[in-house]
């Protein structure tokens, strides 16, 4: 099985990312995922530094092969299995969230922690469960070069709790390959990852696998389904502009997926659709609506 090392990193979502393979569709692979902040983490008494760590949300890269400008990619999540070690923590002073919502100079609180088992041992009372997900999945633009931490419509650095095993994510095909981008996993995360590392940050490995689809008409923001849930995921500067988008995707979808009437659709998504802002810490914030599949039985 092909396996993408993490000796091999970019920093940015870019059309001139050289990949390290080409798998084919239907192929499953393996991506290591490296830590968001670089190779520091090496044990529970590991000291983050500005020095030590190494910022962008390094990403390994890999191509499909027949993925041309037009088309879509769909990512089958199999499976993601977090590091042993983790981390979260934030510097209050230089993170403006952070530090509005306790305005106290704690400079850098930085907390490593062991995953063991299914659990985050978060202290010696408190283990979390975890929900492994990988932070940043996203193809390369045709024409601009977007750094890692920032998520749009080729996805990116999303920070989406579903982008987890037993997810497909629908991504935009712009330049020949797709150039699928993999990094930033999370052994969990809270909603609007208010530590700025807010989640569990954490290495990874990933088996993944890859369809190539027509674009789905009228399709502006990535696309997630699990086995319960459609998913729309927007990733911008603007929380009410990520809603509209979010809102719109979904209501296209249904119409076209479930034959649906559309002012009928409208009026559903408005009893029944689930808004999250998974973050609100990275240059673009992220807004995920959700409708529950039952809803959509005909």
């Amino acid at each position: 099985m092909k396996r993408a090392l993490r000796s091999q990193l970019v920093y940015e979502h870019s059309s001139k990312n050289v990949p390290q393979f080409t798998v084919m569709p239907g192929e499953i692979f393996e991506a290591e995922i490296e830590l968001c902040s670089g190779d520091w983490l090496t044990s529970l008494d590991s000291v983050y530094s500005h020095e030590k760590a190494k910022s962008g949300n390094p990403c390994v890269v890999v191509a499909v092969d027949g993925a041309k400008p037009g088309d879509s990619i769909r990512v089958h999540i199999h499976e993601v299995i977090p590091d042993k070690l983790g981390y979260t923590g934030f510097m209050n002073r230089e993170h403006e969230l952070a530090n509005r919502i306790v305005d106290r100079d704690w400079g850098f609180n930085m907390k490593v922690v062991k995953i063991e088992d299914g659990f985050v041992h978060f202290s010696p009372s408190i283990k979390l469960p975890t929900r492994p997900m990988i932070g940043t999945l996203g193809t390369a633009p045709k024409d601009d070069v977007i750094r890692n931490v920032c998520g749009g419509r080729h996805g990116g650095n999303m920070d989406v709790q579903e982008l987890c095993s037993g997810a497909i994510v629908t991504l935009p095909v712009e330049v020949p390959g797709a150039l699928l981008h993999i990094g930033d996993a999370h052994a969990i995360q809270g909603d609007g990852e208010i530590n700025s590392s807010g989640g569990i940050e954490c290495r990874a490995l990933a088996k993944l696998q890859i369809e190539v689809i027509p674009r789905p008409a009228e399709n502006i923001c990535v696309r997630l389904e699990n086995k319960d849930e459609l998913c729309a995921i927007a990733c911008e500067g603007d929380l009410e502009n990520c809603c509209v988008l979010v809102a719109r995707e979904l209501l296209h979808w249904i119409c076209q997926d479930y034959g649906m009437d559309q002012k009928e659709a409208f009026l559903l998504l408005g009893q029944v659709m689930t808004l999250r802002i998974p973050q609100l810490v990275n240059p673009t914030r992220t807004i995920v609506a959700t409708i529950k599949k039952a809803f959509l039985k005909q």
